[in-house]
């Protein structure tokens, strides 16, 4: 196993944020607090608030996963206040290709491309696989981290025959409705944050690290889908 798991910022607001709705709830059950606690038309904040973690977690206010989050509660919500109507929810469907436009545009670093299965020498990895199959396999001598995306399909990111640079490096992994599968080495030192949001972050490595090398931080989230970290 890694030597180290730590929460991430994200994961610390959200409890907070679960603690204190929570105790209101707690408290309006036992009619101590004196004013009446409906959240009968209030839950799709949950959602809001669980794609405002996300966004705050990936310091990335354009992340498809946090902005689908906050829409989808934002419709929601509306609806059960009766702002529209239910049967009509499903006429917001284009907002959904107007957030992935959006995030794929302000994206904070260029997409490397290359072939699948091929081996790759850039000391930082960029994938955005989006209804498809991506399967990238590094072989730098100085892996610096990077970023993968991975929408409504399947990612695969092979860093077996890579060496980690000197130093603390990131390397953010993102899922939505998909699956993605980071391969690492034995001997390198790595830090894994997780962030499930009807998902789950499998981390399944057994760690040796070698002294004096460097480590990976890998910020791992998963919205209805699943990220599998392993040797």
């Amino acid at each position: 196993m890694n030597e180290k798991k730590s929460l991430s910022g994200g994961a610390i607001l959200l409890g907070i944020i679960l603690i204190a709705v929570g105790a209101l709830v707690l408290l309006a059950n036992l009619d101590i607090l004196p004013f009446d606690l409906d959240l009968g038309h209030w839950w799709p904040l949950i959602l809001v608030v669980l794609g405002l973690v996300h966004l705050y977690n990936n310091r990335n206010i354009f992340d498809f996963s946090g902005l689908f989050l906050i829409l989808l509660g934002v419709v929601f919500l509306l609806a059960t206040l009766d702002k529209i109507y239910w049967s009509d929810i499903w006429r917001y469907w284009p907002a959904v290709l107007i957030l992935l436009g959006i995030s794929m545009v302000f994206k904070r670093n260029p997409v490397a491309l290359g072939r699948s299965g091929t081996a790759c020498s850039d000391p930082t990895v960029r994938v955005t696989n989006i209804l498809a199959g991506t399967d990238r396999r590094i072989d730098s001598g100085e892996f610096k981290g990077g970023d993968v995306s991975n929408i409504l399909g399947g990612t695969k990111v092979d860093l077996l025959e890579a060496k980690l640079a000197a130093g603390e490096w990131l390397l953010t992994v993102s899922t939505v409705l998909g699956g993605v599968e980071i391969l690492v080495p034995r001997d390198w030192r790595i830090e894994v944050h997780p962030t499930n949001m009807l998902g789950g972050v499998d981390d399944h490595t057994r760690q040796t690290p070698a002294a004096g090398g460097g480590k990976l931080v890998i910020k791992a989230s998963a919205l209805l889908g699943g990220i599998e970290i392993k040797n």
